[in-house]
């Protein structure tokens, strides 16, 4: 099946409505020539811009971002339909099948968690392992020990953050609540506190973000009194739910809170615990990536020369995780776009490609900025944005 664009969505939702592209784009805040332009995938809209559409349109966000990633049915090839399996049908599995062992599993999951945040091929790698984590954490929990119960809510996490970057919105929900629910079934309140930080992750993903900031703000207050006895989990674990607030609130649209929270509260957490990488942290909280956050709200706010000015003192060498790597390198690339510098805009698309390959074959809004920008691009490096094209099927 062809690649459908957001271009080529926004297009026929537009048409649906019988809306022509002035009304469209005097509602969303821009002129009818760019969204011309993006309708013919010779530009790529914005996240803040792309919100702003889906609004004015009646729809998520994840509408306009084309169809809902399909199984390739390769035999040697893993399939979302196996994680899907896994999601829908754990509870039937025979009740004779013998019950992993919390801790074995426990170290399965980290791994899996540890290939996710470094491996260049942590897409394949996921979405092999994760039907059986489901499975196995699922026959575990029978059990009702708090020890399993922190195991399974922890494996859904992880599920709920791939299943995101796969454009399968709807199974992260479902993960993120079967994380939440296993998370208070073990009493353990930094275990409570990441699975609300997880289900506000999985809230933003689908446009409700004031229902995030509520849900980040909630758990602040829940985890805030444990953390005098606690340690730099529990701190890591505050700093990244301020994190969560913070771009709940710039995509609805409180600019200076959310600013105000990061250089505030978020800032001071993260001088207390350093950059290091040490202890249960799912979210690699510290000042490298409270600069990454401040970064990304200047995105949502569609501040470009904002997000160039803090990426100059961003070394991303200081934070393990590729996913952050890769997702701050996509904020910067947009940025360079966004004021006209495409040639810097395909060397941080290049530098994706070296953290993380797998980047442009699942994230849709990167492979519309290389096929944007092999359409417009000039003699002297088209020859290096076709060739990214190629290596990664994205049709010019």
């Amino acid at each position: 099946m062809p690649e459908i664009t957001t271009g080529q969505m926004i297009r026929l939702q537009r048409e649906r409505r019988g809306m022509s592209t002035t009304a469209l784009a005097t509602q969303s805040g821009c002129t009818p020539r760019h969204i011309e332009l993006i309708e013919h995938g010779k530009r790529t809209p914005s996240l803040t811009l792309l919100r702003e559409i889906a609004k004015v349109l009646g729809v998520r966000t994840a509408v306009l971002l084309g169809e809902t990633p399909r199984d390739s049915h390769e035999p040697s090839r893993p399939q979302i339909g196996d994680i899907e399996r896994a999601l829908f049908t754990c509870r039937s599995a025979s009740p004779d099948i013998e019950p992993p062992d919390a801790e074995q599993l426990a170290e399965r999951v980290a791994a899996a968690r540890n290939a996710w945040f470094t491996s260049t091929r942590r897409y394949s790698i996921l979405m092999a392992a994760l039907p059986s984590l489901i499975i196995d954490a699922e026959t575990l929990v029978l059990d009702r020990a708090p020890a399993s119960h922190r195991v399974a809510t922890d494996a859904y996490v992880l599920a709920r953050a791939v299943l995101k970057h796969l454009r399968r919105v709807d199974l992260a929900h479902l993960a993120a609540d079967r994380a939440m629910r296993f998370a208070e079934e073990s009493a353990d309140p930094l275990m409570i506190a990441w699975a609300y930080w997880n289900l506000g992750q999985s809230m933003l993903a689908d446009d409700m973000h004031q229902i995030a900031y509520d849900v980040a703000r909630r758990a602040i207050e829940q985890l805030e009194p444990h953390v005098g006895d606690g340690d730099e989990r529990h701190l890591k674990a505050l700093g990244a739910l301020h994190l969560l607030a913070a771009v709940g609130e710039a995509r609805a649209g409180d600019d200076d809170a959310a600013r105000e929270r990061v250089r505030g509260p978020a800032a001071r957490l993260a001088e207390r615990v350093g950059d290091s990488s040490g202890g249960y942290d799912q979210a690699f909280f510290g000042p490298t990536n409270v600069a990454i956050h401040m970064a990304c709200i200047e995105t949502d706010t569609g501040h470009p020369d904002a997000v160039l000015h803090i990426a100059d003192d961003i070394d991303l060498r200081r934070i393990p995780s590729v996913e952050r790597r890769a997702t701050h390198l996509a904020d910067v690339a947009r940025a360079c776009e966004d004021l006209g510098d495409d040639a810097a805009s395909l060397l941080h698309l290049l530098r994706i490609e070296r953290e993380s390959p797998e980047e442009l074959d699942h994230k849709l809004l990167l492979r519309e900025m290389v096929r944007s920008l092999a359409r417009r691009a000039r003699p002297s490096w088209a020859p290096e944005v076709r060739h990214l094209a190629e290596r990664h099927e994205i049709p010019i």
